[in-house]
């Protein structure tokens, strides 16, 4: 290659819109680019990377964990062939929301990658909610990710009350170094531009967070593949537990069923990709507001999957059992 490739860490925690923000980018960046995404997600059920990819968007996809810790390795790689395969323009990098971004951040910007990556602004999302919950405060993930970030946005203002807007504003003008730039959007419209911010240390390594340890998440392995061919797969931390499920290809859901099951689970997070009598869709719950799309195109891998992520422990038996209920027999 013949100059280093702008890249950008699109960080944030869960539900703050950051594959949201960045279907945007590729809707309005410019038409003689080649972008490509690179997906961390913390479950080990892919949900972003399959709605990508619907979108006709070159993505490598690295499930189960942290980019950083547990799967490392896995991200150089598929970093290394979405460079090969596509040689892109651009490249997005998206972290699960339970990452620390201090160590992406040094990995990505490490001698390793000198010459091919050009590592510009951070991005940081903050749902302007999140800093008024002591919950989220105590969260080191969540504060590091506000810290790092080199433009910090506070999203889905669309749904945020002014006091909560206003908060926000107050508290990124008291940090220090004083960010590139602070700014409110809703629908994940992040101006092209702000991507080209220059980072706020463009040399010496970021430290590694107190409290952050690298441990990787403890997934257990795929449950016996029931009679009917659905599939569940766990994976756990010190901060959440998740679950997936993988559905046969063929198998459809009642789609008013399960958006009705998802708004009454006491699941704070939960996006999946449902094939329905009345075609695919996305199911999207982050607290208590959930939204379902329908898809223009289906995913690439056949089957519905959903992910489910909670703080707490789960009967994920009783969630399948639940979900089961939602199929048309």
């Amino acid at each position: 290659m013949n100059q280093a490739i702008p890249t950008n860490i699109i960080s944030g925690f869960l539900g703050v819109g950051k594959t949201t923000l960045i279907r945007h980018l590729l809707e309005v960046k410019p038409e003689n680019e080649r972008w490509a995404v690179l997906v961390n997600e913390f479950g080990e059920v892919g949900i972003d990377g399959a709605l990508m990819q619907a979108d006709g968007i070159s993505v490598k996809e690295v499930p189960g964990g942290c980019m950083c810790c547990s799967v490392g390795l896995p991200s150089r790689i598929a970093l290394n062939q979405l460079i090969e395969e596509q040689q892109p323009d651009r490249i997005l990098i998206e972290p699960t929301g339970l990452a620390h971004p201090v160590q992406v951040i040094n990995m990505f910007a490490s001698s390793d990658y000198e010459g091919v990556l050009e590592m510009r602004a951070t991005i940081g999302l903050v749902d302007p909610w999140c800093l008024s919950s002591e919950q989220f405060r105590q969260i080191p993930a969540f504060v590091d990710q506000i810290k790092m970030a080199d433009v910090l946005v506070a999203t889905k203002t669309d749904q945020t009350d002014q006091e909560h807007l206003e908060a926000f504003f107050t508290y990124a003008e008291k940090m220090q170094p004083e960010k590139l730039k602070v700014g409110a959007i809703s629908g994940g419209e992040l101006p092209l531009q702000w991507l080209d911010y220059e980072r706020i240390n463009l040399t010496a390594p970021v430290q590694v967070a107190a409290g952050h340890e690298h441990h990787e998440a403890t997934p257990e392995k795929p449950l016996q593949q029931s009679s009917d061919g659905v599939q569940r797969l766990q994976s756990q931390t010190e901060y959440a537990n998740s679950c997936g499920w993988i559905f046969p290809a063929g198998k459809l859901f009642d789609l008013a069923k399960l958006v009705e099951l998802v708004k009454m689970l006491e699941i704070p997070r939960i996006k999946g990709l449902f094939e329905t009598s009345d075609g695919w869709h996305t199911l999207n719950k982050m607290r208590t507001t959930v939204s379902s799309a329908a898809m223009e195109q289906p995913p690439e891998e056949p089957g519905s999957r959903v992910e489910m992520i909670h703080t707490e422990v789960v009967d994920w038996s009783g969630v399948e059992q639940q979900l089961r209920e939602c199929l048309i027999n």
